[in-house]
């Protein structure tokens, strides 16, 4: 639905969806906002333009793709496809294209119709939203330093907890949790982060042996029976290594981690003691578990796994799922600041 005279974008679109879409943009406060126009491409919201009949959804493929580069051209010159956080409330055959040559993308109504779209957006934008304990777990996190690979370890602390985020998805108009982390030891924070990004060994990870879990439960590899094992012990390992070909674990290691290294990042909470950490994470973990606003989307890896837990709940974990969670957002701050 469009004016019949040449407008402003903002006041061109006149549907109750739009509406709605540019109420809740504008209560993000973006840097800047975009029309997704299928003859225009990427349009400003104060452009005057003609009113158009055209549309995406009787283009082929082929088409969309051409018209997807066109867009990607146009935002290279607003935007950094690699940094910036991108925000999409267009259709799935608008953004298609788009999202795979993006590295933080929220799509805040993907999946639903636009009954449901119109429903969640009211609620979005009704000013009466509490923010939920989940919501404001990410809050944290996203505002904390982000860590990628190769990443400089002098700003994380020697103790602490860490907060896993991965490309292409996303939760609460954000990047999305994905695991919570913590160590035992004393001072042993960044080097239980480099056994997950650094050190190519499942059996000292337990994260590394869920991302090769998926990826090789995707592909069907039979390989995936011995992936499991564990030769850690000299008994497992005098009992399996003549069955196991190292030579394509050693590559199956390095496609973890190439998966790793190119899709996560994270940032971390200092948390000196012991004990406070460990009941921290605990809370985390359940209060993103029993969320019902941040699961795996469906082309998350972990939607592979044949771990029933991680598919479930969203997240590389098994442990700590749905216990005792954070209830209110005061209890939250103690996230910030408590010290045992």
């Amino acid at each position: 639905m469009k004016q019949e005279i040449r407008s402003k974008v903002a006041d061109l679109y006149t549907s109750p969806l739009f509406k709605f879409n540019l109420k809740y943009a504008r209560q993000q406060s973006p840097d800047q906002m975009f029309v997704l126009s299928a003859l225009h491409g990427l349009l400003p919201m104060d452009q005057e333009i003609d009113p158009y009949e055209l549309t995406l959804n009787t283009m082929k493929s082929a088409q969309i793709k051409e018209w997807s580069e066109l867009v990607l051209n146009q935002l290279r010159e607003f935007t950094d496809l690699e940094n910036d956080h991108f925000t999409f409330l267009a259709g799935m055959k608008y953004r298609k294209f788009l999202v795979p040559q993006m590295n933080h993308v929220n799509v805040p109504l993907e999946g639903l119709g636009i009954g449901k779209q119109l429903q969640k957006l009211k609620k979005m934008t009704s000013g009466n939203a509490v923010t939920s304990p989940c919501a404001k777990i990410h809050e944290i996190g996203r505002n904390l330093e982000r860590f990628r690979f190769p990443y400089d370890d002098t700003n994380i602390p020697k103790n602490g907890l860490y907060l896993l985020f991965e490309k292409g998805e996303s939760g609460h108009h954000g990047d999305r949790i994905v695991r919570i982390g913590t160590h035992t030891g004393a001072n042993q924070l960044k080097s239980r982060i480099k056994q997950h990004f650094l050190n190519e060994n499942k059996d000292r990870s337990i994260f590394r042996k869920n991302i090769g879990r998926s990826l090789l439960n995707r592909r069907n590899d039979p390989f995936l029976e011995f992936w499991e094992l564990d030769l850690t012990a000299r008994k497992a390992k005098d009992q399996y290594s003549d069955q196991i070909d190292f030579e394509y674990q050693a590559k199956v290691e390095e496609e973890v981690s190439e998966y790793m290294r190119t899709n996560l990042s994270f940032s971390v909470i200092e948390i000196p003691e012991k004990s406070g950490r460990l009941e921290i994470e605990s809370k985390i973990i359940s209060t993103v578990s029993w969320c019902e606003e941040c699961g795996g989307s469906g082309d998350w890896l972990g939607q592979y796994s044949p771990k029933d837990k991680i598919v479930k709940s969203g997240l590389w974990l098994v442990n700590e799922l749905y216990k005792t969670p954070y209830y209110s957002q005061n209890e939250i701050q103690l996230i910030l600041n408590k010290k045992s």
